[in-house]
């Protein structure tokens, strides 16, 4: 076979290669705002775009109009809880990390996380309210790393 050949038959392997596309987005759903605005604040610090969900009726909306890279989920959202919005995501069959914060005690956290999992969602790490900002920046910014090259980061 020629180069010419070959490089032609590489050229046409390339094009038919279908690279994932990276979403940029961050859904951040949690009914206080101040939280809302520091999760949107470390999501941006590590390149993301935040859309920002108060509450599950919110969440759901962008949920079915958005692809997101990563998801937040508050535990405590009012009439609804964050395991309702981490089954919404699992219909939605969502592949992207879940990192779940809430005030609630390390329990309840672990349990969410366990949900998450039986879910088949890709369970990230749980936080506590208050947020370590910096181990929650630099998980942020793990992920986003990971998936700007194509990667997609698996949770334990």
């Amino acid at each position: 076979m020629s180069a010419q050949a070959i490089d032609e038959v590489r050229e046409d392997e390339i094009r038919k290669v279908d690279l994932p596309t990276i979403a940029d987005r961050i859904l951040v759903v949690d009914d206080d705002t101040l939280h809302r605005m520091v999760l949107a604040r470390i999501a941006r610090q590590a390149g993301y775009e935040a859309d920002l969900a108060p509450d599950y009726e919110t969440a759901c909306r962008l949920i079915a109009a958005n692809s997101y890279g990563c998801v937040t989920v508050d535990l405590s959202l009012g009439d609804h809880g964050g395991l309702d919005v981490l089954q919404v995501l699992a219909r939605a069959q969502l592949d992207a990390p879940v990192i779940v914060v809430s005030g609630s005690d390390d329990s309840v956290r672990e349990e969410a996380l366990m949900v998450a999992r039986r879910l088949k969602l890709n369970a990230f790490g749980c936080f506590a309210k208050p947020i370590n900002l910096s181990r929650l920046r630099a998980l942020m910014q793990e992920i986003r790393k990971r998936q700007v090259v194509g990667l997609t980061p698996r949770g334990g």
